[in-house]
């Protein structure tokens, strides 16, 4: 039987901590923040902790405009400045969401109703819409049910991240995110929480991806790298895992056929990591 917690059944007001790492991400961060802010109701408690890398622009500025937390601390890259500010937030329900993405509309009422109906639920992903710098939808699609092994052998990470939200107690079952990834740890992280549960899919449309010209580029190499290490620390190498991740790949394709489509003809060019 799954291990019970205190936050096993969520009643009441609900708090959800936000975190959000910046550095010098004052074009996109007021739309972030409106998608933040605007989830509170009177069941729902949204805690917000930026953790900024000393940005040189209005970033800070920005977000003090709002009741967020905001700290501002030289760190060691994206990861450890959402370590950072998991550490800090509070929350029954936690997640974390970049600078230039959105929380989907009324998202985290869904996510907080879905753990509620589902008390053995530890973790939660969802429906993502992929927008452009002018908040123009460009596609969307949902994860579907997989196995650690699938997910390893697909070599990268399917579960959405921007709809990724976890009971504070998973999180601090599952642990920090392994900086030793610089652009992967999100992948690392999931697989880790795989091994201890599945997570609770929805249909909803619950995180919104911006692509833009500034996240075009990435260490193409570097992201090859990392994800072949994250196969080799979850059993993704090897015939059978290729396999599993083929035919999960697969099943993507048939859940989201527009998606794929949208892939196909350059709708959308994926950036699967920020640098």
């Amino acid at each position: 039987m799954r291990e019970q917690t205190e936050e096993s059944n969520i009643s009441g007001v609900v708090r959800v901590g936000v975190v959000t790492p910046t550095l010098n991400a004052e074009r996109y961060l007021e739309r972030t923040m409106e998608s933040i802010w605007s989830q509170e109701d009177e069941r729902l408690n949204v805690r917000h902790v930026i953790v900024d890398g000393h940005s040189t622009d209005r970033t800070v500025e920005i977000a003090q405009r709002y009741p967020s937390e905001v700290v501002v601390a030289k760190d060691g890259g994206m990861y450890e400045a959402i370590n950072r500010g998991m550490a800090m937030v509070e929350g029954d329900v936690i997640g974390y969401i970049n600078a230039d993405d959105e929380i989907g509309s009324g998202a985290l009422r869904t996510v907080v109703d879905a753990l509620t109906r589902h008390p053995d639920a530890q973790w939660v992903c969802g429906r993502l819409e992929y927008i452009d710098g002018d908040d123009r939808v460009l596609g969307a699609w949902t994860p579907v049910p997989m196995t650690l092994r699938a997910y390893a052998g697909i070599g990268w990470s399917c579960v959405p991240q921007q709809t990724v939200w976890v009971r504070h107690s998973f999180y601090e079952r599952v642990g920090p995110y392994d900086t030793v990834f610089k652009n992967c740890a999100d992948y690392d992280w999931y697989a880790r929480a795989m091994r201890l549960s599945p997570p609770l899919i929805l249909p909803q449309v619950i995180g919104r991806f911006r692509l833009h010209e500034s996240n075009l580029s990435y260490d193409a190499e570097k992201m090859e790298r990392e994800s072949r290490m994250i196969q080799e620390r979850y059993g993704g190498t090897g015939p059978a895992a290729y396999v599993r991740g083929k035919l999960l790949s697969l099943r993507l394709n048939a859940r989201n056929p527009a998606w794929l489509v949208a892939k196909k003809t350059g709708k959308i060019t994926f950036t699967p990591s920020r640098v």
